[in-house]
């Protein structure tokens, strides 16, 4: 009898696992693919992301220090810096590797093998493999939001719900990184329906990518060519594909013994689709729900707390996205008056600044007679 199973092995999961285990728990780990694994994404590590491992990261992870942003929208190329670091980039496959080698370090067991299904006893789960039954006082999944076995606590998620993104690296020197981009993010509104395009300055590669809300992009792989010949690229890389779950509405995310975290609970910013901060911080909280709370009042416990400590910045980061996608024309016209509006967009994955705090900030900037001119 385990006192925790931790379903996958991402960011989410190897937190969970590693506070759990901290705590003294007996954990065990169930992950579906041997690590280390390819993992599609820009691999922007936030400021606020990395403040809460409490752990140094090794430099060999660490490819770029970022501290501003170039951004495209419309007519507009808007460069933004700060004088300290946004951002790491990081190669999501070792950077999950060291998550993971931490949580057994602390004293986690892993398993490389598929969780097929759980039940859920009055003092136990069990999680069921193709090859054994584990037993556990309490389960988290944390196996992204395409695994079906999220779905018994919180259903299906609706495809107006969904992003879907198409990423590629591209092998470039280090030389010609710099000059091109050094520390900046290069960021390209409008490339997609309800998203956006990217090129991220990683360590002897560009990340290139594109992601927009499932229900909208069309054709995603030829907006994708597209994207790459307008920015100099060979439009026939090889791409990889994901979905990512649209964070900011109210969901179940915890029953009984059984716990959601990261893409799983759809803890994810519906504005830029990071989700690596609100996976760390999830896993995190999981882990001290199942250690500080009765068994029949960490689910209810751990809900609260992420929606009070989570779902405030979820909601206003939704409220953004949809409000500049729905109004373009509007959000343009401020971005070309206040210069300041992208310098304080910066701050927030800084934890300088909250998206309540920006987007109140930007409210009364924007022109009414303009809202309807998309």
């Amino acid at each position: 009898m385990y006192d925790l199973v931790v379903v996958g092995a991402g960011p989410a999961g190897s937190n969970a696992a590693r506070t759990a285990a901290g705590m003294g728990m007996k954990v065990l780990v169930l992950e579906k693919k041997v690590f280390p694994r390819y993992k599609a994404c820009g691999g922007a590590l936030t400021e606020r992301a990395a403040s809460c491992l409490g752990l140094r990261l090794p430099e060999s992870i660490c490819e770029r220090t970022i501290t501003g942003a170039r951004i495209h929208f419309r007519d507009l190329v808007q460069d933004k810096s700060k004088g300290y670091r946004l951002t790491t980039l990081v190669t999501r496959s070792a950077f999950d590797q060291f998550l993971l080698r931490k949580a057994e370090e602390a004293g986690a067991g892993i398993s490389f093998s598929r969780a097929l299904s759980y039940s859920e006893r009055e003092d136990h789960v069990s999680v069921r493999t193709r090859d054994q039954i584990y037993r556990s006082r309490f389960l988290v999944i944390a196996s992204g939001c395409q695994d079906a076995l999220k779905e018994g606590i919180s259903g299906k998620v609706s495809r107006d719900d969904i992003g879907i993104c198409l990423v590629t690296e591209i092998e470039a020197d280090d030389r010609e990184i710099e000059s091109r981009l050094g520390s900046l993010l290069d960021i390209h509104f409008g490339i997609a329906s309800g998203g956006y395009g990217w090129i991220f300055p990683h360590r002897g590669y560009y990340s290139v990518g594109i992601g927009g809300l499932a229900s909208q992009l069309r054709h995603p792989r030829q907006i994708m060519r597209r994207f790459l010949l307008e920015n100099g690229f060979e439009p026939d890389q090889l791409l990889h594909g994901h979905t990512i779950p649209m964070g900011g509405r109210k969901r179940r995310i915890a029953q009984g013994r059984v716990l959601l975290t990261g893409d799983a609970a759809s803890l994810v910013d519906a504005f830029t689709g990071e989700g690596i901060y609100y996976a760390l911080r999830s896993g995190g909280m999981a882990a001290e729900a199942i250690e500080e709370k009765e068994e029949r009042d960490a689910a209810r416990f751990y809900e609260k707390r992420c929606n009070r400590e989570l779902g405030e910045e979820l909601r206003y980061a939704l409220l953004l996205s949809r409000a500049m996608h729905s109004h373009p024309k509007a959000f343009s016209w401020v971005l070309e008056r206040h210069n300041e509006a992208l310098d304080r967009y910066i701050e927030i994955p800084a934890a300088r600044r909250s998206y309540k705090e920006f987007v109140r900030w930007m409210a009364p900037r924007l022109p009414l007679g303009l809202l309807s001119m998309h």
